[in-house]
């Protein structure tokens, strides 16, 4: 591990001030889920009223496994991306690259897994070769798609995925029914309305507004209310950060491919195990419940960005950002719950007449568990400690896989959720305990005078 640099006491201004940058960026992520989460959940419900529930089980099973797949591919490298693109000056564009390159080779790689798990389990009657290559170019697309939103958030431009992800939503909504009326049912059109807009999108993300930003983007650290930006030290810039990337992504890719993973296969075991309609109901109520969690993501990708750049204040920043998180998510729990028989009747009578009211609520109860450990990841990810994240993701993972399949089988969509909330629970306690030990360790506390780590050269503490 690198020599310890003894920095200055922080003042209660300077993290003051790096919360309102946690806010105001959050603001803009929200915005953008906002427009994602409302225009998706009318995408769902036009296509639950014109798509068969066993048809439409299938079009979810395979969109949850190849957007697992681009998730294993995007997400250690996004991460990796958002938290050492800002400290960085002539690395940071090799760097970038790097990372892209690499996100598109990973992600050829599952999509290729993903595409015979969905020719063995969800769809043996169609053409394997057909049905492999579709599903490795979506979960190709699909990873671009999420990788934008790192880099974007990374390089100060956060509000411009709201301008990205508005249009392409909107795109989709719209192709849904057209589809449907050209082909019908059977020419998986769910899954075209969904890749191709994000598709055109890469277009704008990558060849205009990602090498605008890279072109015009200044880190800012310390107090943003003193005259004029402080440059982020340039101390990673002294060696080839490469070595270090490939740590961090390899560990938080990981990790997260076997959380994110994990969870977002879980359409794809409850269409397996319990049939194509249960499947649906499970997958309609995850889409529903995933803007609870759209809310941590959000805030914890913003503490992430300014935690990197902040270390000595991440413990301290953390705790109020769960805290805060804890309380809009809880809310939003109460308000899901009571929503829950009008928001599923929209989707159609079979929605709530197969349980789907219990489902939607048993996810967000595991939305408001979850904030915890979403919370502590990220500040974990931010001060590049990546190896309890493994560790917890990977013993989660091994966990869920066998209780959703033993549940699942017993009671179908509704045994999904109640997999989900047991592993919850565990990860819960993880997050709010580490929480706590950062809030109170030396160098996260009010007016302390602390050793804060230099970047670790080869990887993670």
């Amino acid at each position: 591990m690198s020599d310890q640099v003894l920095t200055p006491a922080v003042s209660t201004p300077a993290r003051t001030t790096i919360g309102r940058r946690v806010t105001l960026d959050s603001i803009w992520i929200l915005a953008g889920y906002a427009v994602t989460s409302a225009s998706g959940f009318v995408f769902w419900v036009v296509a639950a009223r014109i798509i068969p529930p066993g048809k439409l089980g299938v079009d979810t099973a395979i969109f949850s496994i190849f957007t697992a797949a681009a998730q294993v591919a995007a997400s250690g490298i996004g991460d990796a991306l958002l938290v050492m693109l800002p400290g960085l000056r002539r690395w940071r564009r090799p760097l970038y690259r790097v990372g892209v390159l690499t996100a598109v080779l990973v992600a050829t790689a599952a999509g290729v897994v993903a595409g015979v798990l969905v020719v063995r389990f969800v769809d043996p009657a169609a053409p394997a070769w057909s049905v492999v290559l579709g599903v490795t170019l979506s979960s190709v697309v699909w990873t671009l798609f999420v990788l934008k939103d790192p880099v974007l958030t990374s390089l100060g431009g956060a509000r411009l995925n709201l301008t990205m992800n508005g249009p392409v939503n909107l795109a989709k909504l719209a192709l849904i029914p057209v589809l449907v009326a050209l082909v019908g049912a059977v020419g998986n059109p769910v899954l075209v309305a969904a890749v191709l807009p994000a598709a055109g999108a890469l277009v704008v993300a990558y060849g205009i507004l990602i090498p605008r930003r890279m072109r015009t983007f200044v880190p800012v650290v310390g107090n943003a209310a003193e005259p004029g930006p402080e440059v982020a030290p340039a101390s990673t810039d002294e060696e080839r950060p490469f070595r270090r990337f490939a740590a961090f992504a390899g560990r938080v890719g990981v990790a997260n491919g076997l959380y994110l993973g994990g969870v977002l296969i879980m359409p794809f075991l409850v269409t397996t195990v319990a049939g194509s309609a249960q499947g649906a109901l499970f997958a309609l109520c995850f889409q529903i419940g995933q803007v609870l969690d759209l809310v941590v993501i959000a805030i914890g990708t913003s503490m992430a960005t300014h935690a990197s750049t902040n270390r000595s204040e991440a413990g301290a920043l953390a705790f109020r950002t769960w805290v805060a998180v804890v309380t809009i998510v809880g809310l939003g729990v109460v308000a899901l719950v009571a929503l829950a028989p009008f928001v599923l009747g929209l989707l159609g009578h079979y929605y709530v007449a197969a349980g789907g009211v219990a489902v939607l609520s048993t996810l967000a109860i595991g939305s408001v568990l979850r904030t915890a450990y979403e919370v502590w990841g990220s500040m974990q990810r931010s001060l590049h400690r990546t190896t309890a994240v493994l560790v917890v993701s990977a013993s989660s993972t091994v966990v869920l896989v066998p209780v959703a399949i033993l549940c699942i089988g017993a009671w179908g969509a509704l045994g999904g959720a109640i997999a989900m909330v047991v592993t919850t629970v565990g990860l819960a306690a993880v997050g709010f305990v580490g929480l706590l030990r950062a809030r109170r360790a030396p160098g996260t506390g009010r007016h302390s005078a602390v050793a804060s780590p230099a970047p670790i050269a080869g990887g993670a503490a």
